[in-house]
């Protein structure tokens, strides 16, 4: 990370982790008596704690706020240590689920280091081709008839054969009713046709062939007549444009890959009972972690 490279830094946790190795001594007499009793800080830690500031306050911490977080991490640790010690963190749900979320994140991370070869990339893209492709495109013309005003249905079939007579898109200006959406449609897929008229009007639309006029469809607004100008198909962009996307679902797919690894290892240490009564309610959830 940027920061770690910075020398100030790197001074800033030298001194900071020698702070704590004497604040260790001065302030846990009982270090000497086993490593139960031993709360070490390491230079990890004070770099988590000055990586996290940093997010935070969108800057380096000062040396004396550094100090002090490291004297919140000594108080953080001396605390949770007692509070295990007293039986606190058994049976609490918020304990469970943090444990269980940085398990999660310690195998995650783990696997996200490793990096592919090209060769490696290159199967991936072409494995998850769908993944990657940009989206088919349509550019059409729409008139549009108001439900709101009488007989929409009637009059948007009859200029559906008017325009059938003129076999082209010209002179539909003063046809229709008025809607906000301009008539002429250029270049859209089919999330953006969706967004606009419905996830039904869009299906439609790219089902139509070129050139020829539609309807009446139905949309959110009302009906429509369609002329579809041109339809531009799906295709696989090229693993030049794509490259940072593709090496980000790898890594996603090595994560995942890796902690059911790990958590399949993991959950055959354990027997699981699950009682009838709770059979009764759910079934038998233990088979769904196999």
């Amino acid at each position: 990370m940027k920061l770690l490279r910075e020398p100030l830094v790197h001074f800033f946790l030298a001194g900071a982790a020698m702070f704590a190795a004497y604040a260790l001594i001065d302030r846990t007499p009982t270090q000497a008596t086993g490593s139960q009793h031993q709360v070490r800080i390491d230079e990890a830690d004070v770099r988590w704690a000055a990586e996290t500031w940093t997010r935070q306050w969108q800057r380096s911490p000062s040396p004396e706020e550094l100090r002090g977080l490291v004297r919140d991490l000594l108080r953080e640790e001396v605390l949770a240590r007692g509070a295990h010690e007293l039986g606190l963190d058994k049976d609490d749900a918020v304990v469970r689920r943090r444990l269980a979320q940085k398990m999660t994140f310690m195998i995650e991370d783990t696997s996200g280091s490793a990096e592919p070869s090209e060769e490696e990339l290159q199967q991936f893209y072409r494995v998850h081709d769908q993944e990657f492709q940009r989206q088919a495109r349509v550019s059409f013309t729409q008139v549009f008839f108001d439900r709101a005003r009488a007989g929409a249905d009637a009059r948007a079939r009859r200029t559906l054969v008017e325009f059938a007579g003129a076999g082209d898109a010209t002179l539909v200006a003063d046809k229709g009713d008025q809607l906000l959406i301009e008539p002429e449609i250029r270049d859209a897929d089919e999330d953006t046709v969706a967004a606009q008229f419905g996830k039904d009007f869009a299906h439609a639309v790219f089902a139509f062939s070129p050139g020829t006029w539609n309807g009446p469809i139905e949309s959110t607004y009302g009906l429509h007549l369609v002329r579809v100008e041109a339809i531009t198909p799906a295709e696989l962009q090229p693993l030049a444009e794509v490259r940072d996307r593709v090496l980000e679902r790898w890594r996603e797919v090595k994560r995942q890959e890796a902690s059911k690894r790990y958590f399949d290892e993991l959950f055959k240490k354990y027997q699981i009972v699950i009682d009838d009564s709770v059979k009764a309610l759910v079934g038998s959830p233990e088979t769904d972690l196999e």
